[in-house]
């Protein structure tokens, strides 16, 4: 989960970084040119290289079973804790095996029953939008990625002011610090995560609860409520740009990295057969919330300045952090209340 989201933002950290060198050298316009450029060519990659990942398997795309004549070695064979996967009549096909080729075909003919799955797809993001873990999830991503987007509009404009005079390519330059704070991230969100949960769970006599893993977003909620405050006391009183970037940009790109990838993972341990869709409500929120900040942010500076700015995306992107403090002393309660829904069993939903 955190190299999916290392990726996933390394667009927001380095994209800057090229583009400022690009619009210096070359005019803005040829940034974008790139851009379609590339998108071209991941769209061509999509549809030639990429394997269907809804391909129906019937009987002969699966490997072959064993024979009646393996079958009576198999009830012959003690079962004990020390068999080995030698026994295993399957054991010679795990991780050897390779897409079908007509996966990779960019036509292919529907499943019988393809309406009900197209129904499904379409409902369910919609459905487990109500759901409160799913949709504090979706928060978790949405706060740290608003405010990485916040010192992307803003960044311009701060350091290529008389204050600062840095040329464009020197603003793309500082983006260098979101990817090391994302790097960072990336290298300790996950293992303290999985770190954290395994100890609770020894200490829990080896009972393994999906909250176990909430209060490793400790230390990086701390570093996520520092970047605000940077951004809102920072920028109004402009000061030395060495604590703007690390303070402000790396924490900031170090939240960004490690919030999203514990809280969405939580959400993926209590929900597993939906963990796509609930990837799929994390994301439409994020760019839903992106793109009405974009709106009120310039008009927010010039009427109240940056600390006003800052404090209002403080107080958006700090509330589902609080809420996890209850969510891991009740999450267990609402996780049982739907137990019993089809949530945990995709194929009651088509």
């Amino acid at each position: 989960m955190g190299t999916y989201f290392t990726m996933y933002f390394s667009g927001a950290f380095l994209g800057p970084i090229m583009s400022g060198n690009i619009g210096a050298l070359h005019g803005w316009r040829s940034f974008f040119w790139l851009t379609v450029a590339l998108a071209v060519f991941v769209t061509v990659l999509l549809i030639f290289a990429f394997p269907e990942t809804k391909f129906h398997r019937d009987s002969t795309n699966h490997s072959q079973a064993p024979n009646e004549k393996t079958n009576s070695k198999v009830h012959e064979q003690p079962l004990d804790s020390e068999a080995n996967s030698d026994h295993d009549p399957f054991s010679h096909n795990v991780g050897k095996g390779r897409p079908n080729k007509t996966q990779f075909s960019p036509v292919q003919k529907p499943s019988a029953n393809w309406t009900k799955y197209i129904i499904r797809d379409l409902t369910t993001p919609i459905l487990i939008f109500f759901n409160p873990i799913v949709f504090w999830a979706a928060l978790m991503l949405a706060g740290p990625a608003d405010l990485l987007l916040l010192f992307n509009l803003t960044e311009s404009g701060l350091f290529g002011s008389p204050a600062y005079g840095w040329s464009p390519a020197t603003v793309g330059y500082s983006n260098f610090a979101f990817f090391i704070g994302g790097l960072v991230g990336i290298l300790t969100a996950g293992p303290l995560s999985d770190w954290w949960a395994r100890r609770a769970t020894l200490a829990n006599g080896g009972i393994r609860e999906a909250e176990m893993r909430l209060p490793a977003l400790i230390p990086y909620a701390c570093f996520f409520l520092v970047a605000h405050v940077v951004g809102a006391v920072g920028y109004a009183r402009l000061w030395a740009w060495p604590a703007i970037l690390v303070c402000g940009f790396a924490f900031s790109g170090l939240a960004v990295t490690s919030i999203p990838t514990i809280a969405v993972a939580y959400a993926v341990d209590c929900y597993k057969p939906i963990s796509g869709e609930i990837m799929v409500v994390a994301t439409v929120l994020k760019n839903v919330l992106g793109f009405c900040l974009s709106y009120w942010v310039f008009n927010v500076e010039a009427r109240r300045g940056w600390t006003a700015v800052y404090m209002t995306q403080f107080a958006v992107s700090m509330l589902p952090v609080v809420l996890t403090i209850p969510l891991f002393l009740f999450g267990k309660s609402l996780r049982r209340w739907t137990k019993d829904s089809g949530l945990h069993r995709m194929e009651a939903l088509v």
